[in-house]
């Protein structure tokens, strides 16, 4: 898959331009800027942001921002204005900020002779792939404003829908990091102390206390091996999932963990089914949408299936003979997707399924806590029994030596 190039380059009149390209390598950016006579002043390539978050597909703020630009634009061009004179009024967070640039780089390609979905493609960091194949769409149909409505809604929804999900897993989170600093503070701090006093009186320690004094050996005396080991395990793990055999594997776990694994999934369709909504009433064919779809799904499970979807619209076949390949896929979305084509009613179809599976997150991120609870229950009820082992232990058996 080709990479994107993020470039500043002169034109023969000095002017600097900034943009963005996909292509295979830095030296076929350079010739794709030699044909447009520009001289490229520095090249590099973006990262790839599809590691920021499980369940949404941009940032948090970057979101927000493109939110703010989709309704600004929608608002300006219902108005009548042109779309130059939009660019040229709308202005997001500081002045000199990145969004701001890349508006004015829009709004230069678009004067150029570009149009707004060409331009806007030059910055995928910015406007995903779904995106500007709505506003080519929404260009050639003479329905920009109904896209740009559309779009806000989706984008509007998308956040909510992560911000759901992030607030309801904080609870287990803040909780295991709780436990885990606080038996950290124990064998680093407590259980040295005990150590000296247990041990000049002759007493012997029990295997609670003797696993701790271990555990801090090891963090206290080989904290280098132990860190070495961690930042080798980590580096190992991150090469492995940067395979598509490593990405699958661990992808496949995260979908199969109890509770959360559910989550991602119906989040995940519910996000599809906008999406998908967005594509098809904007005019973008059913095949081609897919493969936007299955560009843009972070999971490379999720994403498997839809191109096997993909496949099957394209080869004509229906989807109830093939939902025994769909492992993750719900199959209701799938009864679903199919009747809406067999009715011609897909648009409104998906919009039923994105529906429902959100109402299914918001309840299920809602009572994320409640199904936790007991879980969190028993490993608190565990750590404080190993503590209390750990501690209370070593002083029966002082009793014991006074005693003797």
């Amino acid at each position: 898959m080709p990479d994107t190039f993020t470039y500043t380059a002169r034109t023969r009149d000095g002017v600097i331009r900034r943009g963005a390209i996909k292509a295979d390598s830095p030296e076929r950016v350079v010739a794709i800027l030699a044909e447009q006579d520009l001289l490229p002043s520095e090249i590099k390539a973006e990262r790839q942001n599809r590691g920021a978050g499980l369940f949404g597909f941009l940032k948090a703020k970057r979101t927000e921002n493109l939110i703010i630009f989709t309704r600004n634009l929608a608002t300006l061009y219902r108005a009548g204005i042109p779309i130059l004179r939009s660019l040229a009024i709308i202005r997001i967070g500081p002045e000199n900020g990145r969004f701001n640039e890349v508006i004015d780089s829009i709004r230069d390609s678009v004067e150029s002779g570009k149009s707004l979905a060409d331009a806007m493609a030059h910055y995928p960091g910015f406007f995903p792939g779904i995106y500007t194949a709505s506003i080519a769409a929404g260009e050639a149909s003479g329905s920009l404003d109904l896209i740009l409505d559309s779009l806000g809604v989706m984008l509007e929804k998308d956040l909510q829908l992560s911000r759901q999900i992030k607030s309801s897993i904080r609870y287990p989170i803040i909780v295991s990091a709780a436990i885990a600093m606080a038996f950290i503070v124990l064998i680093t701090f407590v259980i040295p102390r005990f150590v000296g006093f247990y041990g000049g009186m002759g007493a012997e320690l029990p295997a609670p206390t003797r696993l701790m004094i271990w555990l801090n050996q090891m963090v206290t005396q080989y904290w280098i091996i132990v860190g070495a080991v961690v930042v080798s395990a980590a580096f190992i793990l991150k090469k492995i999932y940067g395979t598509a055999d490593g990405r699958l594997y661990f992808d496949m776990l995260f979908l199969k963990t109890p509770i959360f694994g559910d989550l991602l999934i119906k989040g995940n369709v519910a996000r599809f089914s906008y999406m998908f909504q967005i594509l098809i009433m904007s005019g973008t064919p059913v095949v081609r949408s897919l493969e936007l779809l299955a560009e843009v799904i972070r999971n490379s499970c999720l994403s498997t299936e839809i191109k096997l979807l993909t496949d099957s619209f394209r080869e004509g076949r229906e989807i109830k003979n093939l939902i025994s390949r769909f492992r993750f896929f719900p199959e209701m979305a799938l009864q679903m997707i199919q009747i809406g084509l067999e009715s011609g009613s897909l648009e409104s179809m998906l919009n039923e399924v994105a529906e429902h599976y959100n109402k299914e997150v918001d309840y299920k991120s809602r009572h994320l806590t409640a199904l936790l609870e007991p879980i969190l229950t028993v490993c608190l009820a565990g750590f404080v029994l190993v503590v209390a082992l750990a501690i209370f232990l070593p002083m029966w058996n002082l009793i014991q030596v006074f005693r003797n």
